[in-house]
């Protein structure tokens, strides 16, 4: 190693006195030299697009103009200019980037801009496209006139990282102040509401439009907003209206006549048709890349009520909504009615749309209530059981006693409701079911029923499979149940029910007072780990081994009825009484839209082309 060493050291000084020829470099090529021919393109920009900036892009070219002139070496061949576009980001500067690319393709020896901020905002935009115009050949360099900074000189890099940091700086601050603005104007109801279809900016005697104003219907554009929203309550795709609407040639705000699924989709959102401004829907959520993304409480907002007046009805925008929000999950069809039983055995009980987008418990209330306005007095007749009083006497659960064969039980988690096969086989033969719930009474019952009734499901699709559990998936009504029984949200439910027939009627009813919670438990030290369901014991099942009798008796009342008299468990449900339906239309009065629109589309083009 030593030896290595001093090796080294003995070449180093050896004097090379062999023949040699210096060659030196080429010396750098300043703007200013004479002697050189430059290839020129300038570029400037303003920022924003208003009547001052745009003088000042005008002075920007005849700036440069004169410049050039100042130097006879320099050919002026083009210049670029951006007009209302940010610095902070490459994309949609036209201009700017066909000039790159004229550089790369060798047009150019030299950029001439005023200054490092109107070159680029974006640090790591203004470094990385001077070192690839550096790189290029012949090398490509930018004169920044006021910082009198070229970046073809050595050591300028330093001094180009420093004003660019200093420009990138200066517009977050300036967006910090405009976002500041905006605030303190949405705050005090300053709102700068651009006309939209439907409506107008009203404007004063000069013809200016008045700053802050509440927008003013335009009732023959409101006539297509009205025929949108009815169609699309009536069972109409986004893209069928866009179509229809294409098809009769009806105007768009800008005067085309082609419409599209998501310029529908804008106008049975926008909370603006029912007379309300919501502030600050969206907003950049890059300050470089300029991307813009929904408001989720992530800024301040305000929603303004009835601001102006408005063209769709509260009631039928949130129907709307709610039936935009049914199609998110392919949901298709009109509305869900509100129905209730009004008569038999499950009187009070409710209808449900296992797809409905509501998790509202009190919705569930309200509806079997509607036709419950006498109170039920619970009372029973003790002798039709025993000579003796059975006070005292509880009746076994079910779930403390060893049983072959299970009866019909079904599992609820937060999302699902699970049939088991018990289920199954005693509906074998039946095509549809519907799901009953009776929230007072903390019940969930099932019967047959046709295809056409209210909220029918389709219960065996396919009679000659075999017979397997089912699952139905009810987020919403998951988690409306979780919130009537107060479940912990944690665990899954399972309840036993009784399935009952008489004659042709044949029901399954589900106390579900007595459901059972449970927990998933992954089993461990196996390749493919299984998840075991481990029942627990609710709290107040400790003390009893079940309900005393004549409660369990009046809980299943149904079950205990004379046989003289009729269950009447197929009684169809009624729209519920005394509770607000969503908005509907009928096939009538859609076609009356229909007509209204296209007369008032043919009036249009009469009074244009007069």
């Amino acid at each position: 190693m030593r030896n290595n060493k001093e090796e080294s050291r003995q070449i180093y000084r050896r004097e090379d006195t062999g023949e040699k020829t210096y060659i030196p470099a080429k010396p750098r090529i300043s703007p200013y030299e004479k002697d050189k021919l430059f290839r020129v393109c300038a570029y400037c920009r303003v920022s924003t697009d208003n009547d001052e900036q745009l003088s000042s892009y005008e002075l920007q070219q005849a700036h440069y103009k004169q410049l050039v002139n100042d130097h006879p070496n320099w050919n002026l061949r083009h210049i670029y200019a951006d007009e209302g576009i940010s610095g902070t980001s490459l994309k949609k500067r036209d201009e700017f980037n066909a000039m790159i690319e004229a550089c790369r393709r060798g047009e150019y020896d030299l950029i001439v801009t005023k200054s490092v901020s109107r070159f680029a905002r974006n640090l790591v935009d203004c470094i990385s496209l001077v070192r690839m115009l550096r790189g290029l050949v012949p090398p490509v360099g930018v004169f920044f006139e006021t910082d009198n900074l070229y970046t073809l000189d050595e050591n300028t890099e330093f001094m180009l990282s420093f004003l660019a940091t200093f420009a990138q700086e200066e517009s977050v601050k300036k967006s910090e102040a405009m976002n500041w603005s905006l605030t303190q104007r949405f705050k005090d109801g300053k709102l700068l509401t651009p006309a939209l279809l439907g409506y107008d900016r009203p404007m004063d005697v000069t013809g200016r439009y008045i700053k802050y104003a509440p927008l003013k219907i335009n009732e023959s554009e409101a006539k297509t907003v009205r025929f949108i929203y009815n169609a699309y309550l009536s069972g109409w795709s986004q893209e069928k209206i866009a179509a229809f609407l294409t098809d009769i040639g009806c105007k768009t705000k800008t005067g085309g006549t082609q419409w599209s699924s998501s310029s529908i989709g804008y106008i049975l959102t926008n909370e603006r048709y029912c007379g309300d401004v919501l502030t600050w829907k969206t907003f950049t959520s890059d300050f470089y890349e300029h991307k813009h993304r929904k408001n989720r409480q992530d800024r301040d907002q305000y929603l303004y009520k009835e601001r102006h007046d408005s063209i769709i009805p509260f009631e039928t925008f949130e129907a709307v909504q709610t039936l935009l929000e049914n199609r998110k999950h392919y949901v298709r069809g009109r509305l869900p009615s509100l129905q209730v039983i009004d008569e038999g055995i499950f009187k009070g009980f409710v209808p449900i749309n296992h797809h409905w987008m509501n998790d509202d418990p009190g919705i569930y209330y309200n509806i079997s209530n509607s036709v419950n306005t006498v109170v039920k007095v619970r009372q029973i007749d003790k002798s039709r059981f025993s000579a003796f009083d059975l006070n005292g006497y509880q009746v076994v659960r079910s779930q403390f006693i060893q049983v072959r064969y299970e009866g019909p039980s079904i599992t609820v988690s937060g999302g699902k409701i699970s049939f088991n096969i018990f289920c199954m086989r005693k509906f074998e033969s039946v095509g549809y079911i519907q799901i009953l719930l009776h929230p007072s009474e903390r019940k969930i019952a099932i019967r047959p029923c046709r295809e056409k009734d209210t909220h029918s499901i389709r219960w065996r699709p396919d009679p000659q499979r075999p017979i397997y559990s089912k699952t139905l998936s009810c987020r919403y009504f998951g988690n409306a149940l979780y919130s009537i029984m107060e479940w912990n949200p944690d665990y899954l439910y399972k309840i036993r029910g009784v399935w009952a027939k008489r004659g042709e009627e044949q029901i399954i009813v589900f106390n579900l007072v007595n459901a059972v919670p449970a927990v998933l438990v992954e089993r461990k030290g196996q390749d493919d780990p299984v998840k075991r369901r481990i029942e627990l014991c609710p709290e107040e099942w400790i003390d009893d081994f079940g309900e005393e009798f004549y409660e369990h008796t009046l809980e299943n009342g149904f079950y205990y009825i004379a046989p003289n008299v009729e269950w009447r468990a197929q009684v169809e449900s009624i729209p519920a009484p005394g509770i607000r339906q969503y908005s509907s239309i009928t096939d009538d009065e859609l076609q009356m839209s229909i007509a209204d629109l296209k007369g008032g589309a043919a009036e249009k083009d009469a009074r244009q082309s007069d």
